[in-house]
């Protein structure tokens, strides 16, 4: 009787030991897969070219007609950091915004068209957003016009009435 409690303590002790090594293999397994994807977005979001910030899509580069498009998808939050926009590319963030519209000036557009795909956010965000192109509109003398072509809803409807026209496709949700 004691041969076969030992036996059966060593098949038991046996059992667990196979389940936690294939437990911590497969744990090892899943972390070294997030840390690779990690490591690849890391690498893209800093050795991307940032200076190649707007492309000619139709017409003559040389033209002084020019229609900035802007697209925003996602929420509007306050963000600051590089990490969380690696993790969710559907963040509307204010500070970035007025960076694009910064740089903008530098090709002189006559229009600024925002494409804005948004459930909208929070308060203190929208506000923001929504004083940043107001500013620029009174500050600049260029037209800024904002088109939904799925959303657009709570704050970031308050942000579009900061523009000159807000426009919709058919379908869209306002």
């Amino acid at each position: 009787r004691v041969c076969f409690n030992f036996f059966n303590f060593f098949y038991k002790s046996l059992k667990m030991s196979i389940f936690f090594n294939v437990f911590i293999k497969t744990i090892a397994l899943f972390l070294s897969i997030i840390s690779i994807i990690i490591i690849i977005s890391l690498f893209v979001s800093f050795f991307s070219d940032r200076n190649n910030n707007f492309a000619v899509l139709e017409g003559d580069e040389s033209s002084s007609n020019v229609i900035a498009i802007i697209e925003l998808n996602g929420i509007i939050v306050h963000t600051t950091s590089e990490i969380s926009k690696l993790t969710n590319r559907f963040i509307i963030s204010p500070n970035d915004v007025k960076n694009n519209l910064e740089k903008i000036i530098e090709i002189s557009p006559k229009v600024i068209i925002f494409k804005i795909n948004t459930p909208g956010g929070t308060v203190s965000a929208s506000k923001k957003l929504y004083d940043i192109i107001k500013n620029f509109k009174k500050n600049n003398n260029i037209d800024i016009y904002i088109h939904t072509y799925e959303l657009l809803a709570s704050g970031g409807y308050w942000v579009a009435t900061a523009a000159d026209g807000i426009y919709a496709s058919y379908g869209s949700i306002t």
